[in-house]
């Protein structure tokens, strides 16, 4: 979990350093670094099963 200092809430990371999931400050009841993390594997679990790309950008020449 990553403390934010210019935006409030959290970025929670996971296995890849590439995916990163943010979790707002109004998001989690419970803000103790246990309840954040779970929430955001929770939301990045949720991403991958209901995954529905809504922009892809391709600057490739």
């Amino acid at each position: 979990m990553i403390d934010l200092k210019d935006v409030e809430g959290w970025v929670v990371t996971g296995h890849h350093n590439d995916v990163l999931t943010y979790v707002g400050l109004d998001e989690p009841q419970d803000q103790s670094q246990i309840a954040v993390g779970l929430l955001g594997r929770s939301k990045r679990h949720q991403d991958g099963v209901e995954l529905h790309v809504v922009h892809v950008e391709d600057k490739r020449s």
